[in-house]
Formats: C-alpha cells, sequence, structure tokens
C-alpha cells in the first residue's frame, strides 16, 4: 500500500547522522509532547514511530479525521500540544474537516502530514496541501532543507502555541530519508508572549466598574484558553457580581452559588432574566454572537457592555462594545484585582435573597414542560434528567452536534471547565465520538460522557472499535430519532418532504454488542435499569444508552434561534 511514496532507505546505523524523520520526532520529544493520535501509511509511519521510541504516547484511530478530533479535545483539555500524525493525500484530506473545528476553537494542535517526493505532480497522493490548510484556517509549514528539520519543526510547533492554532507540517518523503548532523541537546523555548494592557482602557475600565450596581461576568472560550476561571471568580466576589459563561465554557463556575449557568438559547428562565437586569457586563473571551445574547436580546440596551480578548479583531464584531480591551482574561483579571485591592466598598448588593431564590425557582432543573414520553419514545428532558442523576457526578461531557445539545446542555450537570467539551464550532456534526475518546485518555480518572444524536453517531462510527480497544470508561448516551432532526423540523414545517433526512431505527444497542461493548434501549424510565447497574459496578468499559427520543418533539432553543415562529 502507497508504495509509490516509499524511497530506499537502510536502517540507521551511522552514529554521527540520523535521517530527517528522526529528527523531527527528536525535536517533538524535546519539546514535551506527551501524545499523538493518528493513523500511519507509508508516508508518516517512520516519523511516528520515531515519536513512540522516543517516548511519546501513540493513540491509533480507525480514520484521519477521528485522530485529529480525539487530538483536539485532548489539546483542549490539557492546554498541552498536541500531536497528530497523517499520510499523504487522502491522509490529510480525510483530517481536514477537525482541522478546522481546531481552528475555529483555537487549539494548538501539531499535524505531521506525510507528502509526495518534492516536485512530483504525477503521484496519485498528490495535490496542494498548503491551499487546503490555509482554507480551513489553519497554518502550514514544509521541512523542506534536511539540515534546518530540527528548528523548522520547533518553529512550527511554537506558532501552534503562539497564535493558538493547527499547524500542518509537511513531510516529504524524500527528505524525511535524508541523513544530518544530530542536533542533541539544541532546544528553543516556545513564543507565547502576550500584549501590554493599555493602561487608558484599564483606568477607565475600574472606573466603569466602580459605577456599577448589578455587575455581571460573562466567561468565553478565551476564558478557558487563559486557564482564568479562580481569578473571574475572585473579581466576581470582589465586586458582589453574578457570573455566567458560553456553552464552550460551561462548567468554568460550577458550584460556585452565584453561578447562572449558560448565557445565550441555552440559558435557564432565572439566567435570562437576570442577565437582562444587570447594568455593566464583562465579557472575558467571549464572543458575544447570536448565540449566546439571544440575537441580542438577553443584554439591556442600557448595560455598559465591556468586552475583553486577547485578539482585538475579535471585539466588537457581532454587537457594538461600550468598552474594550485588548488582552489575555487571566492578565486583565488580574490587573484589576489589583487596581481595586484597597477598595472596601465595592459590594453590589446584587447578591440577595430574592435573587438566590430567582435561581432556584428559575432554574433548568426545575423549568416545567408537558411530558411527550408514550409507548414508543421517551421525552429527552425526562431522559436527560434520569441519566444526570444517575451517572457519576465526576465525569466528563462530550457533545456532539445536532438539534438535541440544548437537552445536554440544561440538564448534565458537569464538575468544572474540564468536565465539558463541545466540538462544534465548525459546526459539523460527527466529531464527538473520536472527541470523547481524546478526553478519556487525558481523564482517565473520569467517566467520559458522550451526548451524541444518531447520526452524529453513525458518522464516526468507526472509533467505536477504538474505545473498546482502549478499553475506555465511556457512556455514550445517544438521543435516537432516527433522522438528522434539525433539517426535519426546519423544513417539514414550511411544508417540505422531510424524508431525506429520516431513516429507519438503528438498533445502537445490538451494535455495541458486535464491537464488544454493552448497551440497552430506553423506551420508559424503568429501562435504564441496565445502567444503574453498570454504574453501581464501576462503570468500566464502554455502554450505549440508546435512548428513543420523541421525533415530533422540538426543542425550545430550535424555535427561538431560527425564529422559527411557525414551527
Amino acid at each position: 500500500m502507497q508504495s509509490d511514496l516509499m524511497t530506499s532507505s537502510s536502517p540507521d546505523d551511522d552514529s554521527t547522522t540520523t535521517p530527517v524523520w528522526r529528527e523531527v520526532a527528536r525535536a517533538i520529544a524535546d519539546i514535551g509532547a506527551k501524545r499523538c493520535f493518528g493513523l500511519v501509511g507509508g508516508a508518516n509511519f517512520k516519523v511516528t514511530l520515531g515519536l513512540t521510541d522516543l517516548g511519546v504516547e501513540f493513540i491509533a484511530a480507525r480514520h484521519e479525521g477521528g485522530a485529529v478530533s480525539m487530538a483536539d479535545v485532548a489539546a483542549r483539555l490539557t492546554r498541552d500540544l498536541t500531536i497528530v500524525s497523517v499520510t499523504a493525500g487522502p491522509g490529510l484530506t480525510n483530517a481536514i474537516t477537525g482541522i478546522g473545528e481546531a481552528a475555529k476553537s483555537d487549539t494548538p494542535l501539531l499535524v505531521l502530514a506525510g507528502d509526495v517526493v518534492r516536485g512530483d505532480k504525477q503521484s496519485a497522493f498528490a495535490f496542494n496541501q498548503a491551499e487546503l490548510v490555509h482554507a480551513v484556517g489553519g497554518a502550514w509549514r514544509q521541512i523542506a532543507d534536511p539540515q534546518t528539520a530540527y528548528a523548522d519543526t520547533w518553529q512550527a510547533a511554537s506558532l501552534a502555541l503562539r497564535e493558538r492554532k493547527p499547524v500542518v507540517l509537511s513531510l516529504p518523503v524524500d527528505v524525511q530519508e535524508m541523513k544530518v548532523i544530530a542536533m542533541l541537546g539544541k532546544k528553543h523555548a516556545p513564543i507565547t508572549a502576550k500584549p501590554p494592557l493599555n493602561t487608558a482602557k484599564l483606568d477607565e475600565l475600574v472606573a466603569t466598574i466602580k459605577a456599577s450596581q448589578r455587575p455581571l461576568l460573562l466567561a468565553g472560550h478565551g476564558a478557558v484558553v487563559a486557564e482564568a476561571a479562580p481569578l473571574l471568580i475572585a473579581l466576581a466576589d470582589k465586586l458582589g457580581a453574578l457570573l455566567a459563561t458560553s456553552v464552550q465554557a460551561h462548567g468554568m463556575f460550577s458550584g460556585h452559588p452565584w453561578n447562572l449557568g449558560i448565557a445565550g438559547g441555552f440559558s435557564s428562565p432565572a439566567a435570562a432574566e437576570l442577565i437582562s437586569q444587570s447594568d455593566m457586563i464583562l465579557a472575558f473571551g467571549m464572543s458575544l454572537n447570536m448565540w449566546t445574547t439571544k440575537k441580542g436580546k438577553l443584554i439591556s440596551e442600557y448595560a455598559q457592555l465591556v468586552q475583553i480578548d486577547v485578539e482585538k479583531g475579535r471585539i466588537g464584531l457581532h454587537r457594538p462594545v461600550d468598552l474594550e480591551l485588548e488582552g489575555d482574561a487571566a492578565a486583565v483579571a488580574t490587573a484589576v484585582l489589583r487596581a481595586l485591592e484597597s477598595d472596601k466598598t465595592l459590594q453590589s448588593g446584587w447578591r440577595t435573597p430574592e435573587v438566590a431564590a430567582v435561581m432556584d425557582a428559575k432554574s433548568n432543573r426545575r423549568l416545567p414542560y408537558d411530558d411527550t414520553s408514550d409507548a414508543d419514545h421517551i421525552d429527552p428532558r425526562t431522559l436527560s434528567k434520569a441519566m444526570d442523576d444517575i451517572l457519576p457526578k465526576d465525569r466528563t461531557v462530550v457533545v456532539d452536534g445536532g438539534h438535541f445539545v440544548g437537552w445536554v446542555a440544561r440538564y448534565l450537570s458537569v464538575p468544572d471547565y474540564r468536565g465539558w467539551c463541545i466540538p462544534i464550532a465548525f459546526q459539523s456534526i460527527g466529531l464527538g465520538l473520536a472527541g470523547a475518546i481524546g478526553a478519556a485518555v487525558t481523564q482517565p480518572e473520569r467517566l467520559t460522557v458522550l451526548a451524541v444524536g444518531d447520526g452524529g453517531f453513525l458518522m464516526g462510527i468507526a472509533e467505536l472499535e477504538t474505545a473498546v480497544r482502549l478499553k475506555k470508561r465511556i457512556c455514550i448516551f445517544i438521543y435516537n430519532d432516527s433522522a438528522y432532526s434539525a433539517e426535519v423540523h426546519h423544513f417539514a414545517p414550511e411544508g417540505y418532504s422531510a424524508a431525506m433526512a429520516q431513516f429507519p431505527v438503528t438498533d445502537f444497542a445490538a451494535i455495541a454488542r458486535g464491537y464488544g461493548a454493552d448497551g440497552v434501549v430506553v423506551r420508559t424510565l424503568a429501562d435504564l435499569e441496565p445502567v444503574q447497574r453498570w454504574v453501581a459496578d464501576g462503570a468500566q468499559g464502554v455502554f450505549i444508552v440508546d435512548g428513543r427520543i420523541n421525533p415530533a418533539l422540538i426543542a425550545d432553543w430550535y424555535r427561538e434561534i431560527f425564529g422559527a415562529a411557525n414551527l
């Protein structure tokens, strides 16, 4: 297979020189990378072998798209530079959706991509890698000079870390086999410089804070990346502010008594009511797009809106703001706390028994609804709440994309921001199963819970074998309505036939057993008894919960965000 990519070589028996593929592997090991996800072929076999020889763990996926999604989630949860290894041609094209997701999620990945012999345009594997990678927001570099292979690998890794993006490092097979003098002991530290804060803007921010009576701190993905949770909590406590997050940062303030949860389409009634009453909103690392502001309706026009982001180009992108400050969320929070250190008069009076009563009475758990369960289907809200009660609280919830997402966000609790990952920035479904494996690899002490629709799960089902093979602890919770229901609920009410997006029922519990896992079909709450037994026995291995949810139920958030008054 892929024999046209291979060039003749002999074992590395020269004590003073080494092939380029070993230098690339050595550079990555010197950087401190711990894991590489991938799938080997003729053009990346040796560099991957070189990594394992140097102690870098290799996790073999069944599809290159799965490998990148595993690495994406692993990198988000650990903040480590994570490596992906794919072969030439379709090895890279298969990975491109995952690379696009990583680019839109600011995930630092180093993707080692085998490539054809330089200048060979006749190979079946030949295509313009750079154009494809750039098209989805990634960066592309190539090892072209064997003498600088070590340094070039470091520079590619530095770029990934500095700009928080996936960097594809092209490795032509002819260059890989060239011999160079080993660069032992020579290292180049990655550049992670942060922009200095604008002192005038900072002074203006402090003055705005002091004038506020009902402050609110909103944390987004940028705050997660900056690991700013302790600082933001300290700032909120200093101000007497309420707290909320975007869906990407869900869990950041879990357990805090004044945490409103998610802001946006998945808000609880309490969050929607109280956010709209805030007179000053500090948005740390949050884009303030239509999803997190309910198309702007969530934030009062009278509120002072402050947006803080490390990327100036993101500030004011989706809506005007009253004050902007370019800076890392942790750095800005630290500076504000320092500026307010001696001020003893900042408690706003916003944290009252009356506000606490609203937060409790109008929480998602207490949200009333008409249960649509029948003999064949269970209401997804009823099922979600039951699963939340059954599964261990020490969990990592990974969410695929689809119509069901809001039920997960509202009803499955998470212990902290490392207990939640939702890789849908590219709006692709089908990345969740692989992402859950990445979470299970990096946080094995927690139970990984994958929430996924039937369509998304079938897209990535090849990686079910990977999950079983690796003996990971994963509960796969499938919202099974036998359809791409976002499309069904969008077009059917407009009078169009939705048959193209509807399918026969799939028995995922039977599929689970075929792969060596276990599973159960759930139509009623009584059907959850095997899940309870599995948890009681230690929740080992992979267990699929095939929830046969009511296909006629349209989520309220879906109605609202798409403005479908006729749904």
